[in-house]
């Protein structure tokens, strides 16, 4: 993309649900080749405004939209997810109602038919029992359209024409809803106004754990010169955990192809010492550990903490697994590497340390900060427990 790009031009927005509105009707206009999260055919949802005498809006997939001629529908999208696209219908529907009843045209006129569910929420004008014209039901349904092409402006000044016109009329009735509507636009389209967060599936975690993975092979590989296909189907993270020295214990937590494997988690409760010395109590974790192989063999070992904790592990690290930390404030990686050096005919190995900084958005950050964060829980968990024991003895 980098290299094919010739010019960057960029949009400022008034809020969060107007970037989503405007980014897919943007993606949906000109089909940017490097979008292909939206462009997948299993992933994105759009919303189609039907062609009836009363349109209805409906969520659709990509697939839906190619297996049938809809000649006069209106389609927009594409929308990252069912949450964002029922997220954006919702905010919308409050503004602009609209009903999705599917019924004959005659029928609509028929007062004896039931109202749909959405009639008694005030989320429908009332197409379903003929309480709205065709032409007023319309002119809303081409407001809701241009909203969420995120064409803002076009709509509240249409809005502000329509309720001028209705107070010249005196009709301060639908000048009253015209002003509700402009009330709630601004509102929804807010700089305060934030978007709901979504929530992250397992399938969205796992993907995103895979991608941390990869990336951290490619990291590995560029800084401490491993191969690139290392495989790091079991990482293990170590944290200490005490008070002042007492109760000290080493957490050790297990991912497995970048998920949390509990059946894995280990403790060690620090038997040498009972004061303030974290460098020690991680020496003792990991000498214990190398005496259980039948545990498997790692093939990295994270530390919670920055040179001084690395270089204490690797002083009585004896296997050949690479062995890095995570320093805080801000988070990075620490990663050992020796450099050889001739000093009087003698080879001497120095250890020195990369300190990588990634972006907070970072895939492979995200997995460390994960594992240091489930490493601390876990340390922090058995700490309470030893305590408790301690207390009541």
């Amino acid at each position: 993309m980098v290299s094919l790009a010739q010019t960057v031009k960029h949009k400022v927005l008034e809020s969060e649900l107007q970037a989503l509105l405007v980014e897919a009707e943007l993606i949906r206009t000109y089909q940017p080749e490097y979008n292909t999260l939206l462009k997948d055919d299993k992933s994105p949802l759009y919303i189609e405004i039907t062609d009836e005498v009363y349109p209805r809006v409906l969520k659709v997939r990509k697939k839906e939209l190619q297996k049938k001629q809809r000649n006069g529908t209106t389609v927009l999208g594409p929308f990252p997810s069912a949450y964002k696209t029922n997220e954006v219908l919702n905010i919308a529907r409050k503004i602009f109602p609209w009903c999705n009843k599917k019924l004959a045209h005659e029928n609509r006129r028929n007062k004896d038919n039931q109202p749909c569910f959405y009639y008694h929420l005030d989320l429908c004008p009332g197409a379903c029992i003929g309480e709205i014209s065709p032409g007023k039901y319309n002119e809303n349904i081409q407001n809701l359209i241009h909203f969420l092409r995120g064409k803002k402006k076009l709509v509240t000044d249409s809005l502000q024409q329509k309720m001028g016109q209705a107070i010249e009329t005196q009709n301060y009735e639908e000048a009253a809803v015209v002003r509700d509507q402009l009330k709630l636009i601004a509102e929804v389209t807010s700089k305060q106004h934030k978007l709901k967060p979504e929530l992250t599936t397992a399938a969205l975690k796992e993907q995103i754990s895979e991608d941390g993975v990869i990336y951290l092979q490619k990291i590995l590989s560029q800084y401490l010169g491993l191969p690139k296909q290392m495989p790091l189907t079991r990482i293990e993270g170590y944290d200490v955990s005490n008070i002042q020295g007492t109760n000290p214990a080493v957490s050790l937590v297990t991912f497995t192809n970048g998920q949390p494997d509990t059946d894995q988690y280990r403790i060690f409760n620090i038997k040498t010492l009972n004061t303030p010395n974290d460098f020690h109590m991680l020496q003792e974790a990991i000498v214990r550990r190398q005496n259980h192989p039948e545990w498997g063999t790692p093939n990295l070992v994270l530390i919670d903490g920055g040179k001084g904790q690395v270089k204490s592990v690797l002083k009585l690290w004896k296997w050949y697994v690479p062995v890095i930390g995570i320093a805080k404030n801000p988070d990075r990686l620490v990663l050992p590497y020796y450099e050889t050096q001739v000093e009087h005919g003698r080879k001497i190995s120095n250890l020195k340390y990369h300190l990588v900084k990634l972006d907070s958005s970072h895939p492979t950050l995200k997995l460390i900060q994960q594992i240091r964060d489930e490493s601390h829980r876990f340390a922090q968990k058995q700490h309470k427990k030893k305590r408790l024991t301690a207390m009541f003895e």
